[in-house]
């Protein structure tokens, strides 16, 4: 794996040097869309709405729009004033320990493992037992792909931990306006064989159990797909129009100079 993030994570007086792994991957087959008289990607490109020119990257600015067709724009120094920590902070900071079951699991964006560098392994493991012994998390602040995030970092398994970027409170939507039928009351009863089915199916969580069956049925498809297609042409290397101009100078030249 290739890290995506190293700095420190400050633990009281004590820094660890640490990096960050995605700890989840997307393993969906890559779909592409094509042409279908051709068979072959369509290419997007960047053009402007108004004079419908085409924009190069360096002639892209970041903008908001504050009212229907009107923009204001941003720049990136802007950006980094006000995300409150410079972009290039290298720190997790540990903001407070809260029990883990204060922590609703709605607000976790993304996963990552972090794994501690050369001379960290013993402060590391020492936080680690230190919150699996207190049944607490590590609520913490760290600047990832330019912007502050609210992080939480537990213990994962029997030597790792896990950290996982958290949404802001308003970021997470209110139940309020669901109609959820709070002014029904189930019986007894229904209770009583809601709770004997639950019961029926307990049992722990296994993820090999639960392999991705459309992931594995879409694999499948492509596979018989892909052995039915007709072989490919073999493309001529170089015969690009590129190519094609300066091989036809460099004759003219070569031939210029033996005549």
């Amino acid at each position: 794996m290739r890290s995506i993030w190293q700095g420190t994570l400050a633990f009281g007086l004590v820094s660890i040097p640490v990096k960050l792994y995605s700890a989840s991957e997307d393993k969906d087959p890559r779909m592409h869309y094509l042409h279908r008289s051709c068979l072959q990607p369509v290419r997007y490109k960047k053009v402007c709405s108004a004079c419908g020119q085409e924009v190069t990257d360096s002639e892209l600015a970041l903008g908001h729009e504050y009212a229907p067709g009107q923009y204001v724009l941003v720049e990136k120094e802007e950006m980094a004033e006000v995300s409150g920590q410079d972009p290039q902070d290298r720190r997790i900071e540990i903001l407070q320990f809260p029990h883990a079951e204060e922590l609703d699991a709605v607000y976790f964006m993304k996963p990552y493992y972090l794994e501690p560098q050369a001379g960290g392994q013993r402060a590391y493991q020492l936080l680690r037992k230190a919150l699996e012994g207190a049944s607490r998390v590590a609520l913490c602040r760290l600047v990832l792909r330019r912007r502050a995030r609210l992080a939480t970092l537990r213990p994962y398994l029997d030597q790792a931990m896990a950290l996982e970027t958290m949404h802001a409170p308003d970021e997470v939507r209110a139940v309020t306006n669901l109609d959820l039928g709070d002014d029904v009351s189930p019986s007894e009863p229904e209770l009583r064989l809601a709770q004997a089915l639950i019961d029926t199916l307990a049992g722990p969580f296994v993820p090999q159990d639960h392999p991705d069956a459309y992931r594995e049925r879409l694999s499948a498809l492509l596979e018989r797909k892909a052995a039915q297609a007709p072989a490919a042409a073999e493309r001529p290397v170089g015969e690009d129009m590129g190519d094609l101009l300066e091989r036809l100078r460099a004759s003219l030249e070569l031939e210029g100079a033996h005549a």
